[in-house]
């Protein structure tokens, strides 16, 4: 009887594939680098040094218009500039003071509305006449304790003007308001008619002793002329 050839083995299961008699290495995987495991700390890093190139970058160049410390620590604030040409800082300075005097009013007890009010030693130009006092100072005192103001009155006006000592009156720190007295000076200012044009200067004197200090009020007011204003020259002592 003849042996039958050798047949291939079968699979173990019907119809499922013949493994290899001998199978070979496998492919090695190659492996991904740090970056590409982790991309997500990857773009940070990049967003971060870009960042920092770019902020480098701009800030090295250009003219801020910001005030800011200097590299040697001086601050530069932002107050007005201070004026370059002297004529410029001496008006700046001028208006500066004008400003102060303007908010600053004189005051006395006693005022009356559309009195015009003037501290001792200004002068005051009203309905064209200028007149000027000085500041009070203590006269003669042979007779008793006087004080005394040289009073200046130029009449600019068209019309003749009445001039008298007794048209001035000193109001008292007690708010009494005396009359002038002949006594004090050799230098009283005498009764006369301006006319337009004209000019005169004399002391008027009072009773009053200025040691006390407090605050003294010549007053002028005519009354046989057209002047229409009351006049105060206010004199803190």
């Amino acid at each position: 009887m003849a042996t039958p050839p050798p047949t291939a083995p079968s699979a173990p299961y019907p119809h499922s594939p013949v493994p290899p008699s001998n199978p070979g290495p496998q492919p090695f995987a190659p492996k991904r680098s740090w970056f590409a495991r982790h991309k997500v700390l990857t773009g940070l890093g990049a967003v971060v040094v870009i960042g920092a190139v770019a902020s480098a970058l701009g800030g090295g160049h250009g003219t801020s218009s910001t005030a800011g410390p200097h590299a040697d620590g001086t601050t530069v604030a932002s107050a007005p500039a201070t004026p370059s040409d002297p004529a410029q800082a001496d008006t700046a300075q001028d208006s500066e003071e004008t400003t102060e005097e303007a908010g600053s009013e004189v005051t006395f007890p006693g005022m009356k509305s559309g009195d015009v009010v003037a501290s001792g030693g200004e002068t005051v130009t009203s309905d064209d006449v200028q007149i000027t006092t000085t500041a009070l100072t203590a006269g003669d005192a042979t007779l008793g304790p006087t004080a005394c103001t040289s009073v200046t009155i130029v009449n600019n006006s068209k019309n003749p003007l009445d001039v008298n000592a007794f048209d001035f009156t000193l109001q008292t720190p007690t708010g009494a308001i005396i009359n002038p007295t002949f006594s004090g000076t050799d230098n009283f200012l005498q009764s006369s008619t301006l006319i337009a044009g004209g000019t005169v200067t004399g002391d008027v004197c009072f009773d009053q002793d200025l040691t006390g200090g407090g605050q003294y009020v010549v007053l002028y007011k005519p009354t046989l002329s057209f002047f229409k204003d009351r006049v105060a020259w206010v004199n803190t002592l």
